[in-house]
């Protein structure tokens, strides 16, 4: 699915940020300028919801997590995220949280030919007690493949004062999670108040 259209479908489900790398998208599912925050995973409808619109980004067959195991996952990612934001270290907790979900998950490699050469297939493989861990590991392995790769260093907080969204900037000019939400209620603020000035 391309970013456009994972965004439109978010957002016509009620969440405000989508496209940016599953664990992102998954932190973005709370509001933390509100207090108390707003949890856009309110309860176990929407949190399939979520995971359902996320389906091409998991693999083939993986269950939608529980609410419970979401949020635990999601506070742990949040915390790594806002850590690295910060330039401080993570929360041993949080780092042990993810660790133990990649741990849950062990992956196989194979050797794959085809006529246009080889390929490595990995394969992750889930208890039968807990098959979403599927669906866990893979927002897991989207946190560690951007901890560990330049796109870290593009992590942002929306510049909109009211919002606490994250995104990686593929632009170093972006400055907004959204174009069509943050960046076009900020443009209206700023000519709302030059011309109340004049």
């Amino acid at each position: 699915m391309n970013p456009e259209s994972r965004l439109h479908d978010a957002q016509a489900a009620g969440f405000v940020v989508a496209g940016e790398p599953l664990a992102v998208d998954l932190a973005d599912t709370l509001i933390t300028v509100h207090s108390p925050p707003t949890d856009l995973l309110a309860d176990e409808q929407t949190c399939r919801l979520w995971w359902e619109l996320q389906a091409d980004r998991l693999p083939p067959g993986a269950p939608a997590p529980p609410l419970d195991a979401t949020i635990a996952v999601r506070a742990a990612i949040r915390g790594i995220l806002d850590a690295r934001l910060a330039g401080v270290p993570p929360g041993d907790a949080a780092v042990d949280q993810v660790n133990q979900i990649l741990a849950r998950v062990p992956s196989t490699r194979q050797l794959v030919h085809a006529a246009s050469g080889w390929s490595i297939v990995t394969s992750r493989h889930a208890s039968a007690e807990r098959p979403y861990d599927l669906a866990l590991a893979a927002v897991a392995d989207s946190l560690a493949d951007l901890l560990v790769s330049p796109a870290a260093d593009r992590l942002r907080q929306c510049q909109n004062p009211v919002c606490s969204m994250l995104f990686v900037a593929t632009d170093a000019r972006r400055k907004f999670c959204t174009q069509n939400i943050c960046a076009n209620r900020t443009r209206v603020a700023r000519h709302y108040r030059r011309h109340r000035a004049d």
